[in-house]
């Protein structure tokens, strides 16, 4: 079945013309639970991998979660300033600790800098571990050229596979200091070259974190209209959207950033969001300010963008729909794959907002 966004409530280039320059076409992929096959373009499906070729593996360290229970004493200590504190402020305030409090959790993050979790009352960290032998990559998804039109494929290609380590990594070379998520491995094919190959079983990857594990899904890819993060716009035009905006936001409760700009879920090309920061300077290594290639969101709306549910979805169960893939990458964000518009080939970029 089709999935039909709904048009936008408001027109935004109807009131600021200038905005038309700066549309982007992205294509929404629209992922249900499904079976593809290795022919489809899919989340979490099969690839087209010719019998030859090794499937890629990952050597890079990847970051485990370690954890300790507090002393016992300092627990004692912790629940004691606790309920001191509540005695005063009232059972269930949520008021501010006392400076007791921030000492004593202060002492027990200094073992390792970690953080505290105080219902098992426990301190946790993250290491950095090799993988135990090479691990195999878990594929994420096959496009074809055909049904995202929306990104600019290498000359002679017309198949994007997307591949990942499916743990957290930080430092990884090439990469922003601040992303920390799986390694990621692109792959441009001519389907010609693999479509008579047989299909392969790959092998499964050994370590592997479940937010980073796609649900196998069909597409439905539709093409819709995006506009920038107002923070991108030209200074004169971004004050007169930021005027504009608020009384869109009084009068109809409709939202520049979360209704009528950049669309939620999995989508190709187009804008990317920038809903927890400012908008981040995305830079290839050759000096090209780069594009949004690919989002793999955790959701495919939410409660503040629900004006992008598609139309024909209105009557089906919200989290079967919702979260089809079953990628929660970061805390529910979404990972955002940026590629060099002069030449597609150079290392992608990685950011997860």
């Amino acid at each position: 079945m089709p999935r039909t966004t709904p048009p936008r409530p408001i027109d935004v280039t109807a009131v600021l013309p200038e905005l038309a320059v700066h549309a982007r076409e992205t294509t929404r992929l629209h992922p249900r639970p499904g079976a593809p096959d290795a022919t489809d373009s899919s989340i979490g499906g099969p690839l087209l991998w010719p019998a030859d070729e090794p499937w890629p593996t990952c050597t890079a360290p990847r970051m485990v979660q370690r954890s300790e229970p507090i002393a016992p004493a300092l627990v004692t200590a912790l629940r004691q300033a606790q309920a001191e504190r509540e005695a005063q402020q009232g059972a269930g305030s949520g008021g501010r600790r006392s400076p007791e409090e921030f000492a004593l959790l202060d002492k027990a993050m200094s073992r390792r800098g970690a953080g505290v979790d105080l219902i098992r009352y426990t301190t946790h960290w993250y290491e950095s571990e090799a993988h135990e032998e090479p691990n195999p990559l878990a594929a994420v998804a096959q496009l074809h050229a055909r049904d995202i039109p929306t990104v600019r494929f290498p000359a002679g290609t017309d198949l994007l596979q997307v591949l990942w380590c499916p743990t957290t990594h930080q430092d990884l070379p090439g990469q922003p200091r601040f992303y920390a998520g799986p390694s990621v491995h692109l792959v441009w094919r001519r389907v010609s070259d693999v479509s008579s190959a047989p299909g392969i079983a790959p092998p499964q990857p050994r370590d592997t974190h479940e937010s980073y594990l796609p649900t196998p899904c069909v597409l439905h890819p539709e093409q819709v209209t995006e506009y920038p993060h107002a923070d991108l716009l030209p200074d004169a035009l971004r004050k007169r959207l930021d005027a504009q905006d608020e009384r869109w936001l009084e009068e109809t409760d409709f939202h520049y950033q979360y209704d009528l700009s950049i669309a939620p879920g999995c989508k190709a090309g187009g804008w990317a969001s920038w809903h927890l920061t400012d908008p981040a300077s995305v830079d290839c290594r050759c000096g090209a300010s780069m594009d949004l290639l690919l989002s793999f969101d955790s959701s495919e709306w939410d409660g503040g963008s629900k004006s992008w549910r598609p139309l024909e979805d209105a009557e089906a169960d919200h989290v079967g729909v919702c979260e089809p893939t079953g990628l929660t990458p970061g805390r529910w964000g979404a990972l955002r794959i940026f590629l060099c518009p002069v030449d597609p080939t150079h290392p992608p970029l990685l950011n997860i907002q």
